[in-house]
């Protein structure tokens, strides 16, 4: 088994935790917020994530996944880009990054089948964010247009 993740990291000036979701955040990673715009809108993509929980990297969701007759889970975490939050619940330079990760299995069959969801996922994400307003967004590891298979495995 092996679970690849890629992150990505754009400005959105529109995200702004409540100062609840604040003291609810683990290491001052905020992003309830950006999970709560987000989830209609992957919803409407097919990707039916669960209410957000703070972790120890940000704010944490998961949707399941049917991949033949197997139900799996991709994960969708925000986070402030810089390790800390403003004292307004807003991310620093409103600098916003999103983690996509997916357990991509052992088998050369299942990787390849798994890597196309996890770029469809990746895809719908980033084109959520685009719709909330996002600029500058860049995939720092993986993404949706990565060429190479064997590169993101």
């Amino acid at each position: 088994m092996g679970i690849t993740i890629w992150t990505a990291v754009f400005t959105l000036q529109t995200v702004q935790d409540t100062p609840e979701e604040v003291s609810e955040s683990l290491n001052g990673l905020i992003g309830a917020d950006l999970q709560r715009q987000a989830k209609p809108l992957l919803a409407a993509a097919g990707w039916n994530f669960a209410d957000a929980w703070p972790e120890d990297h940000g704010w944490a969701s998961d949707a399941p996944v049917i991949d033949e007759g197997k139900t799996i889970g991709v994960s969708f975490v925000t986070s402030p880009e810089l390790d800390q939050e403003a004292s307004d619940g807003r991310a620093l330079n409103d600098r916003w990054r999103i983690v996509v990760g997916l357990d991509t299995g052992m088998f050369a069959k299942t990787k390849t089948r798994r890597f196309e969801l996890l770029r469809a996922m990746a895809r719908d994400a980033e084109n959520v964010c685009l719709s909330l307003g996002a600029s500058g967004l860049v995939w720092e590891v993986g993404g949706p247009q990565t060429a190479d298979l064997a590169k993101a495995l």
